[in-house]
């Protein structure tokens, strides 16, 4: 019974602990709540760089309302467009756009034009002029609740000069003066059901549905290799000091993760704040290859080649007293959150870029931290049961095995980090070599004993089929090097080869050539050690929903694999906060549209639509 007591200062830190978990499920309550103020976007435009006496020109309020929610109708009053008197000058009354139907009632959604108009008297002086006009509208929620929020008026001006009758004045905003566009956007169709694009929709919107997205793409991100290696660390470490009790091992297992959570969140929050490109330091070719040699050692150890131990003046500090068992675990999962960090997913680079744009060190915190501890909870199972396994007889070869197991899977992801940083042909080969090594180890080619056991077969039908995936991929890799042709199909090449032709670095040249052939721009913050953004080569920039649609785009592809100063002048003048970002640009320059992290095919074709529409 005295193994199960906890001491008065880990009591004292679980209810701390605890505490602040309710004071942030709290504050992220009221942090997700949608602001009807900040979450609708209004413009106050006018189609001339100028306005002669004694002529009219165009004006325009638009509204931007996102998805799932809309503005009320004009009957309920509390939707309108009044401009302030302006002596000498005459405005026209507001159009309102065609309103659409949401369950029997008149709304309006997406972007919504108010068009006007302002006239200047004959004898109106030359000048500026202040022009001011109120924008009120009430949003109500169709998800949900269903709720509508409290109405909202703002004020916006604009600066007109009042040039002399039958002055030249330069047309301006052409997107929206200058063409038949549809006043009310269509609705944005589902880009596609991954869990990036849900969170982004769900931070976009405050819904507090983020806060568990955050979480579900924690507890995803634990399953990446790059985590793998922490496995034997939590085994080692909790196991040796839970006493073989569970519940000593679940308190052990929550400061581990603790220390990984405030690691890995606060890193994150640093790289957000700083407006740096996450990812750039910790998937760096140079801390691959220093992650390349750690797991080698590790798993050399795991294999019994030597051992990795403290010293012995440091083993009995830790080890003396169940009070530095806590603290030593949060130091030890902290330590444990550098090894976790080149996990970047799509997931996490959203949740960045949303920090970033907020700019709010609480918010950004308290996100990451949820994310951490969605990537956590596989730490907190396995620190649960280490000690029970620790416990168990130390004698017999199924200990050693345990440690086998993890030795390989501590090569293989040295192998799955290798592959970011060398070439594929490359990279295949050295599959291959550690597919034929493991299935030899396995025991495929183990002769047979008197006595054949089924764990005898299962061995030996494991490891041959491991050498057999060996052979195949030095075969596949061979065909690959030297230029073999395998009848009947492509070799995997051709096909990569199939990509939109790329203008690489050149961004002026690029929007010149899209102002001259009126096409809108793709632009494709790329780099080698970004495994997203080799995923969206060899995935997504291939596939013919891309490449039927990529005609009809100038492709700019910005190389990032290098740092220098004119890629860090790109990322400020870009707002680039990770990679892979993708932006796309009107003719004109104007962005309308960007994305972060891996997409499909199907995913970036719906969004190519919806730019190619409003580039009309």
């Amino acid at each position: 019974m005295r193994s199960l007591m906890l001491t008065i200062t880990e009591q004292k830190v679980i209810r701390g602990f605890v505490f602040a978990l309710f004071i942030t499920i709290i504050f992220i309550s009221q942090a997700s709540a949608f602001d009807p103020e900040q979450g609708i976007q209004v413009e106050f435009l006018a189609s001339a760089n100028g306005l002669p006496a004694g002529e009219t020109m165009d004006l325009a309020v638009i509204f931007r309302v996102p998805p799932d929610y809309h503005i009320t109708s004009l009957e309920t009053g509390l939707f309108f467009v009044t401009f302030e008197p302006v002596e000498g000058l005459t405005f026209a009354e507001p159009e309102y756009p065609q309103a659409s139907d949401w369950e029997g009632d008149e709304v309006y959604g997406g972007r919504v034009i108010v068009r006007s108009a302002v006239t200047a008297d004959h004898s109106l002086q030359t000048g500026a002029v202040t022009i001011s006009v109120t924008a009120g509208y009430q949003v109500c929620a169709e998800t949900g609740s269903q709720q509508c929020f409290f109405p909202v008026e703002k004020t916006l001006s604009l600066a007109v000069d009042i040039i002399t009758a039958g002055g030249y004045t330069e047309p301006i905003n052409s997107e929206i003066f200058g063409s038949e566009l549809t006043e009310v956007e269509p609705a944005i169709e589902p880009e596609e059901t991954d869990l990036a694009g849900s969170l982004e929709n769900a931070l976009a919107k405050g819904s507090f549905l983020a806060l568990l997205l955050v979480f579900v793409g924690g507890i995803l991100t634990s399953f990446t290799p790059c985590v793998y290696p922490i496995i034997p660390i939590t085994v080692s470490y909790i196991g040796a000091r839970s006493e073989g009790q569970k519940l000593r091992g679940f308190i052990l297992s929550l400061f581990f993760v603790l220390g990984l959570a405030v690691m890995y969140s606060s890193l994150g929050v640093i790289a957000a704040l700083t407006g740096g490109v996450f990812g750039g330091l910790t998937q760096h070719p140079a801390v691959y290859a220093i992650m390349i040699v750690l797991f080698i050692v590790l798993g050399a150890s795991m294999m019994g080649a030597f051992d990795i131990q403290l010293p012995a003046s440091l083993q009995g500090k830790l080890q003396s007293g169940k009070r530095k068992g806590v603290v030593g675990a949060i130091l030890m999962g902290m330590a444990s959150g550098l090894i976790a960090a080149p996990c970047v997913g799509p997931v996490l680079v959203a949740l960045l870029s949303w920090v970033a744009q907020t700019g709010s060190v609480i918010i950004g915190f308290v996100l990451l931290f949820t994310f951490s501890l969605g990537m956590g909870m596989l730490f907190i199972v396995i620190g649960t049961f280490a000690g029970a396994i620790t416990a168990l007889p130390q004698a017999g070869g199924w200990m050693e095995g345990v440690k086998h197991v993890f030795g390989w899977l501590l090569w293989a992801t040295a192998v799955y980090f290798a592959g970011v940083i060398l070439p594929d042909n490359v990279t295949i080969f050295i599959w291959a070599a550690f597919l034929s090594l493991l299935g030899i180890f396995i025991g495929a080619f183990r002769p047979s004993p008197e006595e054949v056991s089924w764990n005898w077969m299962l061995r030996k039908w494991v490891g041959i089929l491991a050498v057999t995936a060996g052979i195949f991929f030095f075969v596949f890799g061979l065909t690959e090097t030297v230029g073999w042709q395998v009848s009947g199909g492509s070799s995997t090449s051709q096909v990569e080869q199939l990509e939109p032709g790329w203008i690489v670095n050149d961004v002026e040249g690029a929007f010149t050539r899209a102002a001259l052939e009126g096409k809108p721009v793709l632009m494709d913050f790329y780099a080698d050690w970004c495994v997203a953004c080799v995923e969206l080569d060899h995935n997504t920039y291939n596939q013919p929903e891309f490449l039927s649609r990529s005609e009809k785009f100038i492709n700019l592809k910005l190389d990032f694999t290098s740092q220098n100063d004119w890629t860090r002048q790109m990322t400020k003048d870009y707002d680039v906060k990770g990679m892979p970002t993708v932006i796309f640009f009107t003719p004109d320059g104007k962005e309308v549209k960007r994305f972060v992290g891996f997409k499909n095919a199907a995913g970036v074709a719906s969004i190519m639509d919806q730019v190619l529409a409003i580039a009309k």
